[in-house]
């Protein structure tokens, strides 16, 4: 089904999301994200729970650093990795003072960082019902999950069952599922194209788990494909990710597809106006020694801005080459400068 310039029937909260990346989810993306969205749930990146308690004992700057984020970027929601409980409610905590939307678990990436990650959590249910649970109450707000459909050789339908179950104990009420298993060993992105696509297994999860709200990950790369989802498959939201970042204009026409209200009436033009004026202020807070780093990873969200468009070559190759004039000098342009030369 698909619903060309009419309004589609509306959508729920969580019917769009923007995936979780490294390098790529930060603050910066996301404000450009929200100026083409308004309701579309943007992820920031993975979060090492490790990492979260270190930047809080350092003190305030290093923990604005790291979770810091515009007003704007509502609805939005932390991802933490790691496989400590104690740590994870610790971490919750602070997120939930920094007013994210909600948190959510980590266990479908299959990197390979430490003894017990990501898909790696998939084998131990247990442990993730202990992890789902020590988010909640530093939260003091369920948590959610995000996994795979196993991992492994554990890929029945009755350990994502134990899986789930475990989830659903310590709260869960909302679980992104990525429709791939993950091979451990295997790099992240042939993780992401080697396992097949078992779209049929999140199907069935649907009528099986009727107090889950189910999101679908993995292989959706346009709107209409995740509309579907939605409409003929019953799934309550649809994740994309890295077609959203490679192609952020996509977002542009998600209220109305995925949401079925208005979109914003802004004009490409008017969205890189009004993001390099927010980089531009950016670049200027930065401390001498971070000027030359925040001027190109605020240009970073910009590169595929203009895909599927004639000048998309010519203006992504000028977004790069002045980040690289950026490393090689100490006075580096503002980024509206940038923008304006193209």
């Amino acid at each position: 089904m698909w619903y060309g310039t009419d309004a589609p029937p509306p959508g729920g909260p969580e019917a769009l999301s923007v995936a979780p990346m490294l390098d790529c989810t930060d603050r910066h993306f996301r404000y450009l994200a929200r100026l083409l969205s308004k309701r579309t749930v943007l992820y920031g990146e993975m979060l090492w729970d490790s990492e979260v308690a270190k930047c809080a004992a350092q003190g305030p700057d290093a923990i604005e650093e790291l979770l810091g984020y515009s007003a704007s970027e509502h609805p939005v929601v932390a991802q933490l990795g790691g496989s400590t409980p104690e740590l994870m409610e610790r971490g919750a905590e602070r997120l939930a003072h920094y007013g994210y939307d909600s948190v959510n678990l980590n266990a479908g990436c299959p990197a390979k960082s430490g003894p017990c990650f990501g898909a790696e959590l998939m084998k131990q249910p247990r442990v993730i019902g202990e992890l789902c649970a020590a988010i909640g109450r530093g939260a003091q707000a369920p948590a959610t999950l995000k996994c795979r459909i196993g991992v492994d050789d554990f890929d029945s339908a009755a350990d994502l069952d134990a899986v789930l179950g475990a989830a659903i104990g310590a709260g869960v009420d909302h679980v992104v599922i990525h429709a791939r298993k993950a091979i451990l060993g295997l790099d992240p992105a042939k993780n992401r194209s080697i396992p097949p696509l078992r779209y049929d297994v999140v199907h069935g999860l649907v009528d099986a788990y009727p107090q889950l709200r189910i999101t679908l990950n993995g292989g959706v790369k346009t709107l209409k494909d995740a509309r579907v989802e939605i409409d003929i498959w019953g799934v309550h939201g649809v994740m994309i990710g890295r077609q959203a970042y490679a192609e952020p204009w996509m977002l542009a026409d998600a209220d109305r597809v995925m949401f079925g209200q208005p979109n914003r009436s802004i004009s490409r033009e008017e969205v890189i106006s009004a993001y390099a004026v927010y980089a531009d202020e950016a670049v200027e807070a930065a401390s001498a020694s971070r000027r030359s780093t925040t001027f190109r990873t605020t240009l970073r969200p910009l590169h595929g801005f203009f895909t599927s468009s004639r000048c998309s070559k010519a203006w992504r190759n000028g977004m790069l080459e002045e980040q690289g004039k950026a490393r090689r000098r100490e006075d580096c342009l503002l980024p509206s400068e940038v923008c304006s030369m193209f």
